[in-house]
């Protein structure tokens, strides 16, 4: 499964109540999964969001993606391209705070 096919599958769960998030907007997360789906498989986007992935995996468990930003989208901003945005730069930040304290625990 590419990472492009689990991160749709992962918002399908999310819109159909049994993801990771309750969302606000079903109608809004339906468009932005359509979005997303529209993308191509080369989108700098996803390939960083995928790279992140890959690094530490803390994308998945990035509470600023799955618990804030998810659930709200619709409620207060509609831009599907600045949600993905928004996204990747949660997830750049989070892998950038794992390496500084990896960083920051190792001897010498």
């Amino acid at each position: 499964m590419t990472f492009k096919e689990e991160f749709l599958a992962e918002l399908e769960d999310c819109l159909r109540g049994y993801g990771a998030v309750p969302v606000c907007d079903p109608g809004a997360v339906a468009r932005f999964i359509d979005y997303v789906r529209r993308l191509p498989e080369d989108d700098q986007r996803l390939r960083c969001l995928a790279g992140v992935d890959q690094g530490s995996g803390s994308f998945w468990n990035n509470p600023a993606v799955w618990w804030e930003q998810v659930p709200r989208f619709g409620v207060a901003a509609h831009d599907c391209s600045d949600l993905l945005d928004r996204m990747l730069d949660e997830a750049i930040s989070d892998e950038i705070d794992v390496l500084e304290m990896e960083i920051r625990e190792l001897p010498g």
